[in-house]
């Protein structure tokens, strides 16, 4: 793997990025819209002075951390969706001497750039108006933001091999994969809620270790540290299948010459 081949993916999507409005809307404007939501309805309940089982606040940590997983994920297929169904860009990506990895090296560097300044935001806005400080959770934070960072990139994998085999009327998966496990990751609330088949589900996904574990560390309780190894296990479980499915589905995209699908 060549550093500078990855840097140059890298570029190539920041210099996009730097005349275009709607990109960071994207990156900027919905993370902080999805806090200011969630962040009302936690004050709402608060001023009720409705009785709960679990922190109040563990809804905005909820949000918070679901983010990295749905961002790390749309990063990852959007990159490739605007090389290849957006700006008819493919071609030259595969005349250049450019690798597999090298490319996806670069995509998961960019979206993980956009992951952090969509996450800096979220945190400023969760502390001006809620008094929602992250780093309150912990040193165990770190672990949570690394595991869910881990799964979301295993998501895009699967995604961009999706694309890669189905074509550009896949691309909703870029959005919608994600949000499908959402319900499974127990993010709002706790696993024991779940009907039968769907804990057994949930416990295969490494978000819910993580999530069960936030809202314990925000309850007053010690860092889950044997769940969250469960959750590292699990990443490297689905980001190696992840990242095996997209690079078999390149391998199919230039045999079967579906590159033919994204071009003009």
């Amino acid at each position: 793997m060549t550093l500078s081949r990855v840097w140059a993916v890298y570029k190539r999507h920041a210099y996009s990025l730097k005349h275009s409005v709607p990109g960071f809307v994207d990156m900027l404007f919905w993370p902080a819209m999805d806090l200011m939501l969630w962040g009302l309805l936690t004050l709402f309940i608060q001023r009720q002075q409705i009785h709960l089982p679990v922190a109040i606040y563990s809804l905005i940590g909820g949000v918070l951390l679901w983010d990295i997983v749905f961002r790390s994920n749309l990063g990852i297929g959007v990159t490739f969706l605007d090389d290849t169904s957006w700006t008819h860009n493919v071609l030259n990506l595969l005349v250049s001497p450019l690798r597999p990895s090298e490319y996806v090296a670069g995509a998961v560097a960019w979206s993980i750039s956009k992951v952090l300044a969509g996450w800096v935001v979220m945190l400023a806005l969760a502390w001006t108006l809620f008094h929602f400080a992250a780093i309150s959770i912990g040193p165990v934070l770190a672990v949570f933001v690394l595991a869910l960072m881990l799964f979301g990139t295993a998501i895009g994998m699967i995604v961009l091999g999706i694309i890669l085999r189905f074509g550009p009327g896949a691309d909703i998966l870029a959005w919608g994969l994600a949000v499908i496990m959402m319900p499974l990751s127990a993010v709002f609330y706790p696993v024991s809620v779940l009907p039968g088949w769907a804990q057994a589900a949930a416990h295969a996904l490494p978000t819910s270790y993580v999530f069960e574990g936030m809202r314990s560390v925000l309850a007053g309780h010690a860092a889950p540290w044997g769940k969250l190894g469960v959750a590292l296990v699990l990443d490297g479980v689905y980001l190696f299948g992840g990242m095996a499915f997209a690079r078999s589905m390149f391998g199919v995209l230039r045999r079967r010459g579906y590159v033919t699908r994204y071009m003009e």
